[in-house]
């Protein structure tokens, strides 16, 4: 990239603001031009910057979406129970999900699901470095991460079919009544990124590979504060919690 390269300007100052943690807001704010290839560039160069993959690819990835499927590598994923990291970003919200690990390396799209072993309760907080950046176009959001700041994972079970759209979660901020959702996955099955982020990531140069945690969409959100308490459950595969 060149000094002058716009999508080399945007992942610096990202890093800045990650290391530094603050918020940046583009001169003269967010320019509508940037487009999905740029924000998939925009994280490759913010992950190289911040030496989050020494191995050379990420072993945890966030997907989803409805209409259009989107994701993003995750630097780092945490056990239930820990304590807030400081470097989640601004403009938090507590997203309750379900997450799935590889048993197997796919080898094809169609194959992708077949190779998930096991699944477990997610908690991922959604954070940004761009100042407003939550009301950011897609592409900005994207770029930042997908707007992620950090994942929390409870304990795994065993894969096997459910009947998602029956399927009870809640939602627990400190001493609060939790909120409550049955089936409520956006794309109606956890497993339908799975096939498109196989795709993704083979084109990105970063294969999914056996043994990678995928987190899929989530079932409820709700904003949240640094040092809030979080616990999240799903009926009958488990709860996680934060704080």
């Amino acid at each position: 990239m060149s000094a002058t390269d716009p999508i080399e300007h945007i992942a610096n100052a990202l890093v800045k603001a990650r290391r530094h943690g603050n918020s940046w807001l583009p001169p003269g704010g967010f320019d509508a031009a940037l487009g999905l290839s740029d924000a998939y560039r925009i994280q490759d160069a913010v992950a190289a910057a911040m030496g989050w993959f020494p191995s050379g690819r990420p072993s945890a990835w966030k997907a989803g979406g409805k209409p259009a499927m989107s994701a993003a590598p995750l630097p780092r994923v945490l056990a239930s129970g820990a304590p807030w990291d400081p470097a989640v970003g601004h403009d938090l919200v507590a997203e309750a999900e379900i997450a799935v690990r590889l048993g197997r390396t796919p080898t094809s799209a169609a194959d992708a699901a077949n190779c998930v072993a096991t699944l477990c309760v997610s908690l991922e907080i959604v954070g940004t470095r761009l100042a407003g950046g939550l009301t950011a176009p897609a592409a900005w959001k994207l770029a930042d991460q997908g707007v992620h700041g950090v994942l929390v994972v409870g304990p795994e079970r065993p894969w096997a079919p459910r009947d998602w759209a029956t399927q009870d979660c809640s939602l627990r901020i400190n001493d609060e009544p939790a909120l409550l959702a049955t089936g409520t996955h956006p794309n109606g099955d956890v497993l339908a990124p799975l096939a498109w982020l196989y795709a993704h990531a083979a084109e990105r140069g970063l294969p999914l590979q056996a043994g990678d945690l995928i987190t899929t969409g989530a079932w409820l959100v709700a904003p949240v504060r640094h040092g809030d308490r979080i616990t999240v459950a799903f009926e009958g595969v488990g709860a996680v919690s934060l704080g």
